[in-house]
């Protein structure tokens, strides 16, 4: 891809400047090619701290806005790219790239397939400016190269979530492509396995019911945030699955790993009250569904079956989440929220089965948001609503 002198000046100029305010002023030099400029910028305000490699790369060119947010962080990329190793692999759903690049790394030769030209012209650019040559292109949808589509170890796929409209879906069957309808004629192509990129927003028991094939699930966060959940297929159906809730957090990636089965058995014990400490899982635990597993590995008291906060009164090594000391516990009621909250003008409200949003209950006690304070609205065991006013 040929980029005008003029061009490439203007993106580096203006390259941290607000891109509408651009767009409005316009630009009079008519070798700037201001459309391409202005989507290179934003490309590029985004990449910096979703993809801080590609940032640094000057020669990266940046894909149309839709794209940049689909596509996967480099902390995931890479996360993903250590699940699977071998002589082949395809992604199905090129976009962007970055998970090809991450699992080029893994295997000996990749296939990255896309339907639209300019994402495949723009990818061939980009992996020349990196120096990767073990990634062949081939341009079409999933439907039509995986008939031709000789057998890998690994195929990959990242279906998309909007619909004609553009509008966001989460169901599997509304993604584009259906994964649940291809994917016996998937796996026939897949010595290893199909890894399938899902929403966050996912129900995973729903897409367990179609796809019964999984045998490892792996639910993504990165610094507390939910941001993927990962399906890897197998050609038979597996008696035990396997989940990992993975909080990465720069080089540290905690993973908390159980099965189907553990949560299954687990029977945590209810506490009478709150002890010295109180705990909260991170994003990824409670989004993988290990509300009673977590407990009995780390020793802990459940506060209530459905309330998904925890207590114990010794300290607790590498808890997959936050831990806080409980300075006190308050009953639900206007005498007492007022006489023991007195003097608190701010905190960082959360709710966990309580009949208030922590938006409503923050201004009911008149809150302002931050500071040292942690309070968690709350149900006990025998259901009396609490605040229970922490402290990291």
């Amino acid at each position: 891809m040929t980029i005008s002198q003029a061009t490439q000046d203007y993106i580096r100029n203006h390259q941290n400047d607000d891109v509408r305010a651009l767009a409005l002023k316009g630009c009079q030099d008519p070798d700037v090619d201001l459309s391409f400029a202005l989507q290179q910028i934003q490309g590029r305000q985004k990449a910096k701290g979703k993809l801080p490699e590609m940032y640094d790369n000057p020669d990266i060119i940046f894909p149309p806005t839709v794209s940049m947010e689909q596509c996967s962080s480099e902390a995931t990329a890479r996360y993903k790219a250590s699940l699977v190793h071998g002589d082949t692999f395809a992604d199905l759903t090129g976009g962007f790239g970055v998970d090809t690049l991450a699992l080029a790394e893994s295997f000996q030769q990749g296939y990255y397939v896309e339907s639209s030209a300019e994402l495949c012209q723009l990818f061939e650019h980009n992996i020349h400016a990196l120096g990767i040559g073990n990634i062949l292109i081939w341009q079409g949808t999933m439907e039509e190269v995986l008939p031709t589509l000789p057998e890998m170890d690994i195929l990959y796929l990242d279906p998309s979530r909007r619909d004609g409209h553009g509008q966001r879906v989460v169901a599997l069957t509304d993604c584009t492509p259906n994964v649940p309808e291809h994917k016996d004629a998937l796996l026939g192509k897949a010595r290893q396995g199909v890894l399938v990129k899902l929403s966050p927003m996912l129900d995973i028991k729903a897409a367990l019911q179609q796809l019964p094939e999984t045998r490892e699930i792996h639910v993504l966060a990165v610094h507390g945030e939910c941001k993927e959940i990962l399906f890897l297929l197998g050609h038979d159906k597996a008696e035990n699955i396997e989940y990992h809730a993975v909080n990465i957090q720069g080089e540290n990636v905690l993973d908390f790993q159980f099965s189907g089965q553990e949560e299954a058995d687990a029977m945590p014990e209810l506490a009478d009250g709150v002890g010295k400490y109180l705990l909260e899982p991170n994003a990824a635990v409670m989004k993988a569904g290990a509300f009673k597993c977590v407990a009995t590995r780390y020793g802990l008291r459940k506060l209530h079956a459905h309330s998904h906060l925890y207590t114990c009164d010794e300290p607790v090594a590498d808890f997959p989440g936050r831990v806080f000391t409980v300075e006190k516990v308050v009953p639900f009621s206007k005498k007492e929220v007022k006489r023991q909250l007195a003097g608190i003008g701010k905190a960082n409200v959360a709710v966990r089965n309580f009949p208030l949003t922590a938006d409503a209950l923050r201004q009911q006690l008149k809150l302002g948001d931050g500071g040292d304070v942690y309070l968690f609205g709350t149900t006990l065991r025998a259901g009396g609503k609490v605040l229970v006013v922490t402290r990291k």
